[in-house]
């Protein structure tokens, strides 16, 4: 979760759902009354049409909250609600509508009043979703672009000239170039690998410059390649390094990443049963129990367990007890590989600080 703005004399907080994660930290903190804001649509009624036909138009409304339903067919959270704010011409002002939330919904909400609690839980999703720093380089046979792209802004480090001279010259001599330039900006990548400790290194940029640093750096800097993803950039300038931000370059870097980390966290819960170690528990049951006596240090959810309405309150209860022994706690999105495999186990397993009899 991002938070985006907010003003704590006006009562709101603006805010991005990044993760499934987030749902379920937002149907903690979304209550009857409040009042939510998005973008949204509505199937607009014209006359002399039947009632459940129209157009669907594309709207920001407000609601003012009567009901917080976490769906469990498709990983949403619904707000139903009271039209308070909306355009006028369609009359909608006071008519019930629901909204949608899903990854990468921004959302509005306005409370009379924040409580700790409220704040408490914002701070937890904001801190549990932060995905550090992403390096892009936007490249061309000219020069280099180097940024670096956190939670909040994109910020440009360096540019590294190519000094390559004309392709029309000394064929040997434009290569020796070429090498000299790559080589200066992988010493630069690895230095700030070595510093910031990025995700990932996502490089873009026209022509075949990109292909060809990424198989130099493929042979002569093989411990910042495993990091290196291609990205797609139509110049080599700071504009170039916006437009893989806004073509969801970064975005998808990180949703690899959090596969890549699901994956490990579910393999980690198989290897614990395959040695047969008593660190390691599934089942609603079981994992409940392991809360309870504050034995449990990391609890994996299967996404769906929290969306079916007959599991969600006892998970909710999982959920909340891990706060309180300051567990960790993932939901694992079941359309994954990881997601299926943790339902195996139930949807739900804990790995142990200590063993429990």
């Amino acid at each position: 979760m991002k938070i985006l703005e907010q003003d704590p004399k006006k009562g709101f907080i603006k805010l991005k759902v990044e993760t499934l994660d987030d749902l379920y930290w937002l149907s903690s903190i979304i209550e009857p009354g409040d009042l939510v804001a998005m973008r949204t649509t509505r199937r607009i009624k014209q006359d002399g049409i039947r009632a459940n036909s129209g157009e669907r138009v594309p709207m920001t409304l407000t609601l003012e909250v009567e009901k917080v339903k976490l769906d469990q067919y498709s990983s949403r959270l619904r707000v139903t609600g009271i039209v308070r704010v909306g355009p006028e011409k369609f009359g909608i002002q006071g008519q019930h509508h629901t909204l949608n939330i899903t990854e990468g919904s921004v959302v509005k909400i306005t409370k009379k009043k924040w409580g700790r609690s409220h704040l408490d839980i914002l701070r937890r999703a904001e801190e549990s979703s932060k995905k550090g720093i992403v390096i892009l380089v936007a490249m061309d046979d000219e020069g280099a672009t180097v940024a670096k792209v956190d939670a909040y802004r994109a910020e440009e480090i360096a540019y590294v000239r190519s000094n390559l001279p004309s392709k029309r010259g000394d064929l040997r001599g434009r290569e020796d170039a070429e090498r000299r330039y790559y080589a200066e900006l992988s010493s630069l990548l690895n230095e700030l690998d070595s510093r910031m400790k990025p995700h990932a290194i996502v490089i873009g940029g026209p022509g075949y410059a990109k292909e060809k640093f990424m198989a130099y750096v493929m042979e002569k800097r093989p411990e910042i390649a495993k990091k290196i993803r291609e990205g797609g950039a139509t110049s080599a300038t700071f504009s170039g390094i916006l437009e893989m931000v806004k073509r969801g370059d970064v975005e998808n870097v990180v949703k690899e990443l959090t596969l890549a980390q699901d994956m490990k966290a579910v393999d980690g819960i198989f290897e614990y049963l395959a040695r047969d170690s008593r660190l390691v528990t599934y089942g609603l049951k079981e994992v409940r129990r392991a809360v309870e006596y504050g034995a449990a240090e990391e609890v994996l959810v299967a996404s769906s367990l929290l969306f079916n309405p007959d599991m969600r309150d006892e998970v909710l209860y999982i959920l909340e007890k891990c706060k309180e022994i300051r567990a960790d706690f993932h939901i694992v999105d079941v359309r994954s590989e990881p997601g299926e495999k943790l339902l195996s186990l139930g949807g739900i397993a804990a790995r142990l600080r200590f063993q429990i009899e």
